[in-house]
């Protein structure tokens, strides 16, 4: 599935970044080493994942560090280059865990928050802006007060609720940043989008965001840096931003 996700977005000239953990997720199968030089030869980031997909905030020191530097390394031996970004299994994180990662070397982890939009954030805690779920609206809300944003809530609740859809909002926010500016950002697990049958939504979704003159196609890591310039204050002020991404 996860190739047929490159397939997708290879045809669209879309760039993304796919998370893979060192084993399978509960039992699944796991994205082959074939698999994974075909998705980097493509020109798509890998990120790494953990080695088992545990919770890593309930993790002891040792397993923690297990998980965040033996996926690091496992998969910079088989791409044979760095591996600078993560994905939190479960969006799950908290100081030490940065803190673990930082000391591996990464340079910016996802998180699974939704509905962000801007260019400034923490490297280490990165929004998402639509996720590739039938959410309901109590989903979104609940995801933003775990978040602790509420600028997003108030976002959320005046402006887009009405979407009817995942593919809806993840127009409407497109729309947004093509407006006013700022970072679009869309994740997606490509076992869940063959199980649920979202295929047809992503492809309109992944259409519909294409081929604009005026957005940047990145990957994780190249939003990453530019928010980083952008904090720094080093940054001029980019066109819109697309970043396309989706997680094992």
């Amino acid at each position: 599935m996860d190739l047929r996700v490159a397939d997708l977005l290879a045809a669209r000239g879309l760039l993304g970044t796919f998370y893979i953990p060192v084993k399978g997720h509960h039992g699944s199968r796991l994205t082959g080493l074939a698999e994974m030089l075909e998705v980097d030869s493509r020109g798509f980031e890998v990120g790494a994942h953990g080695v088992s997909h545990p919770h890593l905030t309930q993790c002891d020191k040792q397993q923690l560090t297990l998980e965040v530097d033996t996926c690091k390394k496992r998969l910079e031996d088989d791409l044979g280059k760095s591996i600078s970004m993560f994905a939190y299994p479960g969006g799950q994180h908290n100081r030490q865990v940065i803190a673990t990662l930082k000391q591996a070397g990464y340079v910016g982890a996802r998180t699974t928050a939704l509905l962000g939009r801007g260019l400034r954030f923490d490297p280490f805690r990165m929004p998402t802006s639509a996720h590739v779920f039938p959410h309901t609206r109590f989903d979104y809300l609940r995801n933003l007060a775990g978040a602790a944003d509420l600028n997003r809530a108030w976002v959320y609740a005046t402006e887009f609720r009405h979407a009817i859809n995942w593919v809806g909002l993840a127009k409407s926010l497109f729309d947004s940043v093509l407006r006013d500016g700022g970072l679009w950002h869309l994740w997606g697990r490509s076992w869940e989008i063959e199980e649920l049958r979202l295929w047809a939504g992503l492809r309109e979704v992944l259409d519909y965001v294409a081929k604009r003159p005026e957005v940047s196609y990145l990957s994780n890591g190249a939003a990453v840096r530019v928010g980083a310039n952008k904090v720094a204050g080093t940054a001029h002020s980019p066109s819109p931003s697309l970043l396309e991404s989706r997680h094992q």
